[in-house]
């Protein structure tokens, strides 16, 4: 099993008093930005660490297309993580309000940064939204979903299955890759 965690600012308490341990996981996802023009203020820490224990890491933004067009926060997401995202797992983080926008903003956010980076990011929304993701779907996006079940794995409407499960949120964000090693590091590398 490939374990990993997601991480943010709100977790920076938990990481310096040991909740959070970087050896016990095989992979990290940061949120990088938020919007058009926020920077998550504990990035650079994270990263830190995670060069020093030589993990697998990727970065997440949290969309605002309530506030923002696509293009100004795609742009923003690829400026704040530059060219580590060559060799990241990228996701575009769908909850809050952007639950109510249209994932045409989505597509075209998803398909900037696949096009800046040469490789398509996941799309992360809860289980329960999921029934509407034809379109990401269509675009051959990898599934990040949030679904705190004890089923042996979870409900994800119309895809035919995930890449990566956020299985709790307790104590902190809890994830685990759907496949081997090999198949995470297309995720990776892949070039479109």
């Amino acid at each position: 099993m490939i374990k990993g965690i997601d991480i943010s600012h709100h977790n920076i308490n938990q990481y310096k008093n040991g909740v959070i341990k970087f050896d016990d996981i095989d992979f990290i996802i940061m949120k990088s930005s938020e919007g058009k023009s926020y920077v998550d203020k504990e990035f650079k820490t994270y990263m830190k660490e995670i060069n020093a224990k030589n993990k697998i890491y990727g970065f997440y933004h949290y969309a605002r297309p309530e506030c923002n067009d696509a293009l100004s926060e795609a742009m923003h997401f690829c400026n704040t993580i530059g060219d580590l995202g060559n060799n990241a797992l990228l996701a575009l983080d769908w909850e809050g309000n952007a639950l109510d926008a249209s994932l045409t903003w989505a597509l075209t956010w998803l398909h900037f940064v696949e096009m800046r980076y040469h490789k398509k990011p996941l799309f992360y929304c809860s289980a329960s939204y999921t029934i509407k993701l034809a379109p990401i779907l269509a675009n051959n996006h990898g599934l990040w979903v949030a679904h705190y079940t004890k089923a042996s794995k979870p409900s994800v409407k119309v895809y035919p299955t995930y890449a990566i499960w956020q299985y709790t949120s307790t104590p902190y964000d809890k994830d685990v890759f759907n496949g081997n090693m090999q198949q995470l590091n297309r995720y990776i590398k892949q070039r479109s």
